[in-house]
């Protein structure tokens, strides 16, 4: 296994532009333990950073993730203490990667809600939090732990060990089939799936038979009995025509996030004589989160390493490893390689 480098000092950027070598990497998937994090925590970063302070304030952070809490970083997770109001309000977090790259990355809260905010790249090292935009209420930005652990390189994931134990690999799209019968759909109901691994919802499909009435009803996703906001088809029950519609806020959030064992369900609305319908569900896995390649990288996008989300439950003991196989391709611009796309800094 690959021993992580401890020499890496605090503001020393180690990241090599169109890395194409490591020795390490050199004879197929190489072994990496991502540590042996603790429980995902609300707070373990900062407890409260003011939302509704005048933008550009700054608030002092300084904290360093330890292999007990990701080898080569993890992502965080922001919670609002309440509603945000009208402007929401906007903020960036500051810091390093394990590398010691400076990075940036911006969380923006919505009027009205209170859900938890999930970032994509993974720090080492947390700095300072800036605040750009105020809230309109007086509330407080909680800064956590969040789900997903760093990789050391650009690549491919060949598979995973979790607390000693093989487990199994999902780490690109699949769908998910809810075949329902006639008397399913005139009647009206449910069926339910397990998920196998952590991901989010992404597409909801609907392919009707055909051999049903002008009559049609909606039919809906719940991710343990909580509805996915915006995520709804109506399939044309006398036709075969093919309905498709996506949640409204797309990719992983609080509202379509789901974690290994959770239930999935399709829910149909009932209607008349409506004939036979299958639905399928698109499933994104974010077991492996895949290197986000966009040059130059964003406050927003994902991290240009990619993010390991285990299957088990951290707890402080459960040691993550992988193996990885290296990707030291670069884009037309000469940028990218066993490194990735460096990170944004401002």
């Amino acid at each position: 296994m690959h021993r992580p480098a401890s020499f890496l000092s605090k503001g020393v950027n180690c990241y090599v532009p169109k890395m194409q070598y490591a020795s390490l990497l050199h004879r197929g998937p190489t072994e990496f333990s991502l540590g042996t994090p603790s429980a995902v925590s609300a707070t373990a970063v900062k407890s409260a950073v003011v939302a509704n302070a005048t933008a550009t304030t700054l608030t002092d952070i300084s904290y360093t993730f330890t292999a007990a809490e990701g080898t080569f970083g993890r992502t965080l997770r922001i919670t609002p203490s309440a509603d945000p109001g009208a402007t929401g309000g906007t903020f960036d977090i500051f810091g390093e990667d394990w590398l010691g790259q400076p990075m940036v990355e911006r969380f923006s809260g919505t009027n009205g809600s209170v859900a938890i905010l999930y970032g994509k790249k993974a720090f080492k090292r947390v700095n300072y939090a800036a605040i750009v935009t105020a809230s309109t209420n007086a509330i407080n930005w909680q800064v956590g732990t969040g789900y997903r652990l760093g990789l050391p390189f650009k690549g491919d994931l060949n598979w995973a060990k979790e607390g000693g134990v093989l487990v199994p690999l999902y780490k690109r799209s699949f769908e998910i089939l809810f075949p329902f019968s006639d008397a399913d759909i005139t009647a009206g109901g449910s069926i339910l799936y397990r998920a196998p691994c952590p991901g989010y919802v992404d597409t909801l499909y609907g392919i009707p038979s055909g051999s049903g009435s002008t009559t049609n009803a909606a039919a809906t996703v719940e991710i343990e009995t909580v509805a996915v906001t915006g995520l709804t088809v109506t399939a044309d029950q006398d036709t075969q025509t093919l309905v498709s519609d996506t949640p409204t806020t797309a990719g992983y959030n609080a509202n379509n996030r789901f974690r290994p064992g959770d239930r999935i369900e399709v829910v149909q609305a009932a209607t008349t004589s409506a004939g036979q319908t299958s639905y399928s569900l698109v499933i994104q896995p974010t077991q492996f989160t895949l290197p986000v390649l966009t040059d130059p990288q964003t406050t927003t996008t994902g991290d240009p390493r990619g993010t390991y989300e285990s299957i088990a439950t951290f707890d402080g003991s459960t040691e993550i490893i992988v193996g990885l196989v290296g990707d030291p391709s670069y884009n037309s611009s000469g940028n990218g390689g066993l490194h990735g796309i460096k990170h944004v800094v401002s």
